[in-house]
């Protein structure tokens, strides 16, 4: 694709297992807990802000401070925590209380939603390429509204790649850490170029995208998710109004989140966000060095 950045095509990983198939899955929000809590507003500066000023409001604000999080090093109140562990310390943990469930744990090929887009980006192609894992526990502190439930985190990672197929928390690590640790098990961080949301049934991710994919189409046309035109990639660039609303929506905070922790602040940013029909809503996020614009 004339989109996709030219310096996104890598070598790619000979590790092999075996290949699984796909389902479309629920894509969920990291939910809040009692040992991960909220930031309180008084300590967010852009919380005080007039809602007003944005054209999209509360999600344009939210995904504001994270694009000035991502760009600017100095930017203040941070909330972003990296992952502090190792995959592996998630599935042998001791006692076995703490320990994750494997699902599954192979090498695969390219989701099919995708596998399309995948290559027209440089990425893998390979029958047995992607590292495909779920991993699963029960939680252990209640969540506030939901009580009870079983955490689960499904990613496959290549070399250049992040996707994130299908995840559900109630306590436990951020499904943006361990996407992170998982992408760690076999790549340098510094070969991460795009990050995926395949099959994206999240409400207020999919409904939000929706209306401003809308305003991108004729007067009268048919909604995202029966018409004809979706098939077709829209994007919206850095520093928009509408690429910082999907930053703030539930799923596209997960995605900053990656991203500031994958690397230095100030040095990488989403330069771009993609969003097309495939059976039903995928997105990708485009990452760039800011050091290649001086090149």
């Amino acid at each position: 694709m004339s989109n996709c950045c030219l310096l996104s095509c890598f070598g790619i990983c000979r590790r092999r297992k075996f290949s699984p198939g796909d389902a479309p899955i629920d894509l969920q929000d990291p939910a809040f807990s009692a040992n991960n809590p909220i930031v309180p507003p008084s300590q967010v500066r852009s919380l005080s802000v007039d809602l007003n000023i944005y054209q999209y409001g509360r999600r344009e604000m939210w995904g504001d401070l994270r694009q000035r999080w991502i760009d600017d090093a100095d930017e203040p109140n941070c909330t972003v925590q990296a992952p502090d562990f190792e995959y592996r310390s998630l599935t042998r943990a001791k006692p076995r209380s703490k320990r994750w469930k494997v699902d599954f744990d192979h090498w695969a090929a390219r989701p099919p939603a995708l596998q399309d887009d995948l290559e027209r980006c440089g990425l893998p192609v390979g029958n047995e390429d992607y590292h495909d894992v779920k991993i699963s526990k029960r939680s252990t502190i209640e969540h506030p509204i939901r009580k009870h439930g079983t955490n689960f985190h499904h990613f496959s990672t290549a070399i250049g790649v992040i996707i994130v197929r299908n995840v559900e928390r109630y306590d436990g690590p951020w499904w943006s850490q361990v996407a992170l640790a998982q992408y760690d098990i076999h790549f340098a961080r510094t070969t991460l170029r795009h990050i995926y949301l395949e099959n994206v049934v999240n409400a207020d991710t999919k409904d939000f995208i929706q209306t401003i994919w809308a305003k991108t189409q004729p007067p009268n046309s048919r909604e995202f998710l029966l018409s004809p035109a979706s098939v077709k990639q829209v994007a919206w660039d850095f520093d928009t109004p509408e690429y910082k609303a999907i930053l703030g929506t539930e799923l596209g905070k997960g995605v900053a989140a990656i991203v500031l922790s994958a690397f230095p602040r100030g040095t990488h940013r989403i330069t771009r966000i993609f969003v097309w029909k495939r059976s039903i809503m995928q997105i990708r996020f485009d990452i760039e060095d800011k050091a290649w614009r001086q090149v």
